[in-house]
């Protein structure tokens, strides 16, 4: 685990950033004292095409459920 204070890690952010995105825990000091932590995002995933999307919906499986799903809200 790293701590640094916000004036360290503004020279060197990027490489700041990269350590934690490896997996790095990096905590920044505020200068009352807080502390924050960066915690990586992943990615989002790709967004699905009209295409794809309707495709999702149109499978048995899962019109089954949502039929299911309609019943037991009943």
């Amino acid at each position: 685990m790293k701590l640094l204070s916000i004036e360290e890690a503004q020279g060197q952010f990027q490489s700041i950033c990269e350590e934690a995105l490896a997996g790095e825990v990096i905590r920044l000091q505020l200068t009352n004292g807080s502390l924050l932590e960066l915690t990586p995002v992943p990615a989002a995933p790709p967004a699905l095409s009209d295409q794809q999307l309707a495709h999702c919906y149109e499978d048995s499986d899962w019109a089954a459920f949502e039929n299911h799903c309609a019943t037991a809200s009943d």
